[in-house]
């Protein structure tokens, strides 16, 4: 093995090993020593912009930006010399300058040890007690709140341009810009209209990367410092990607939600994963309930089990539906609990989609972004799978080539270089959930055509959904050895579902017992059965309609696995502790197995949901 080149340099005295192509500010960071900038994020492309970064280099003969100056072999850097200093506290006070930066009823505003304003915590280090030049405080500068979960301060910008390299480079959104110029610079939306009229998609990005107080999120603002908060990686359960996350929490609430930048999804969130997730659901399920007069009545767990166990014993056949938004712990037991305990196999998913795994080499979501041609056939990535939608378009902006293969219009059409049309060719039963299985064709020329396409590629990447003819998986399957492929799963964890045999299906009984979780009926009607149990976190429409209620646990509460889209295992975290009445759904239905007359174990479905990994 050839030992990787490097770079010597000195910092502040220190000697340093950097990599060529470094910045300074990188080998300086990797080296554990801090180097201020505010315009600069790491996981944006460097700008050198806000000057507050520069540091006197050896031989060179005015002060470079750390942010971009390249490092050099025998390089001597000082980023903390006097005339560094010096020049910083100018920068800084100009920056103070610009704008009215009022920090006393700023939500970002603390003290030098509380502080999460980047700006404010260089004013407390460069000693800014006052200043140099005042702000106008006769300009008002406007905020926009137009936008639903987060609003913008203009008073508070400090135009680093952080938001709109953002919204280019990871988003690929293209909303943000700047207008007009001088100390009227100020960021704009599109043509300059309100954010909340502009194509931005609410992806939150912009809000994370944001160094100041300029963009403050509506429900987590002036909740907490970040010494005050706990930060929790975990998995976003709003779809099948499974994203990275951060949650922050505090006194055991739910504050806000950011992306995990070292996580596969590189630090993007879709508008579901960062805000929808935080935002109030319907009235939360605390206690058991059992229609008594044609009403449901709240009662104890006892009472709702008992009740419920024996008209399942009367029933000749319990069918059984299930939330794929449920952890695989949780899917294994409701597996167990039909086979086992009530000894029928009427058992599947609410809803769903799981298209068949083994077509080639499996692609992850970096795969996507790197990609030079991406084919999309029987998916809408922008409207079931988001975050992989932001990547082909971040693709898309690296010269990929992007063809779109379907039988309605989908949101990437525009980005399409070649737009082939699916054959719809299904069989429409009467039952509603034989009503889901549809089927589509995709004629030879064009098959044809993508096998063009990808042989042409270097690194193509085939994005794929269910519903397809055999005949086209078959020639998805014959593509070269190269392409990568990548399943177009809905259903947050119907990947997880799929390995234990469960899929939407139409199910048979007298009884039904749906466990649902936290998901939301969307305007789906259960089959009407002679009784009816659903297990939810939240009053419905599908509660309202049930027998009898049993309470369950939001996704912030869960704890177990889940399977995404790259056939991955993730670890779904408990976040919050959930309330003393609601138990697990696994807990459940120990307790209801018991009530039926068989001790079904733990150890069983733990050793299922183990296999499931």
């Amino acid at each position: 093995m050839v030992a990787a080149p490097v770079v010597n340099i000195t910092v502040n005295g220190k000697a340093i090993s950097a990599r060529p192509g470094q910045t300074v500010l990188q080998a300086a960071a990797d080296a554990g020593i801090e180097i201020p900038a505010l315009c600069n994020h790491p996981h944006l492309r460097p700008e050198g912009s806000c000057r507050v970064c520069l540091v006197e280099i050896e031989k060179q003969r005015t002060l470079q930006p750390a942010c971009t100056f390249p490092v050099a072999d025998g390089m001597v850097v000082q980023t903390e010399s006097a005339k560094a200093v010096e020049s910083r506290k100018m920068v800084l006070q100009m920056i103070f300058s610009e704008r009215s930066h009022y920090c006393m009823y700023c939500q970002m505003s603390g003290t030098a040890q509380s502080t999460d304003c980047e700006l404010q915590k260089l004013g407390y280090r460069y000693g800014l007690n006052h200043w140099s030049y005042g702000p106008n405080y006769a300009k008002n500068w406007p905020i926009d709140a137009t936008r639903t979960h987060f609003v913008m301060d203009h008073a508070r910008c400090i135009l680093c341009r952080r938001c709109v390299r953002a919204c280019q480079q990871i988003a690929a959104n293209h909303t943000l810009g700047v207008q007009q110029r001088g100390f009227k610079t100020m960021i704009c939306a599109d043509d300059n209209v309100q954010f909340g009229e502009s194509s931005c998609v609410s992806c939150g990005t912009c809000l994370q990367v944001c160094p100041t107080g300029a963009l403050a999120d509506r429900r987590s603002a002036y909740r907490g410092h970040e010494s005050e908060v706990t930060r929790t990686k975990a998995v976003c359960l709003g779809c099948s990607v499974g994203c990275g996350i951060e949650a922050i929490t505090r006194d055991n609430q739910l504050l806000r939600v950011e992306g995990d930048w070292k996580a596969g999804n590189e630090g993007m969130l879709c508008s579901v994963g960062r805000f929808d997730v935080v935002e109030p659901k319907p009235v939360r399920i605390m206690w058991p309930m059992v229609r008594t007069d044609g009403r449901l009545v709240e009662t104890s767990w006892d009472k709702a089990l008992t009740f419920a166990a024996g008209k399942f014993r009367q029933a000749h056949r319990v069918a059984g539906l299930a939330s794929p938004r449920l952890p695989n712990e949780a899917l294994a037991a409701f597996a167990c609990f039909f086979h086992e305990v009530l000894m029928s196999n009427e058992v599947g998913l609410l809803y769903g989609e799981d298209p068949p795994l083994e077509l080639g080499q499996p692609a992850v979501l970096h795969d996507v972004a790197a990609s030079d041609c991406i084919v999309i056939i029987a998916g809408n990535p922008m409207k079931q799978q988001k975050v992989v939608g932001h990547l082909i378009k971040r693709a898309y902006d690296n010269d990929a080539r992007i063809i779109v293969v379907n039988d309605r219009p989908t949101e990437l059409d525009s980005y399409a270089h070649l737009r082939l049309q699916l054959q719809d060719v299904s069989y429409h039963g009467e039952s509603p959930f034989e009503q889901l299985k549809n089927t589509y064709h995709l004629r030879g020329t064009g098959v044809s055509q993508l096998k063009a396409a990808v042989e042409a590629a270097q690194r193509p990447v085939v994005l794929y959904g269910g519903g397809l003819t055999t005949t086209v998986y078959a020639a998805l399957r014959a593509l070269p050895a190269k392409v990568h492929f990548l399943p177009l799963i809905n259903g947050t964890n119907a990947a997880g579902a799929a390995r234990l045999g469960l899929r939407p299906r139409p199910v048979h009984g007298e009884a039904l017992y749906v466990m649902v979780g936290d998901d939301l009926p969307d305007g789906m009607v259960l089959p009407h059965r002679q009784f009816t149990l659903v297990q939810s976190a939240y009053r419905s429409a599908w509660t309202e309609s049930a027998d009898v209620v049993l309470p369950a646990m939001i996704w912030a509460e869960m704890k177990g696995h889940m399977i995404n889209i790259e056939g991955r295992s993730l670890p779904v975290a408990p976040l919050l502790v959930a309330p003393k009445s609601v138990h697990a759904c696994w807990e459940t239905l120990l307790q209801l197995s018991m009530r039926i007359g068989y001790s079904l174990s733990f150890d069983e479905i733990s050793d299922i949901s183990k296999a499931v990994v």
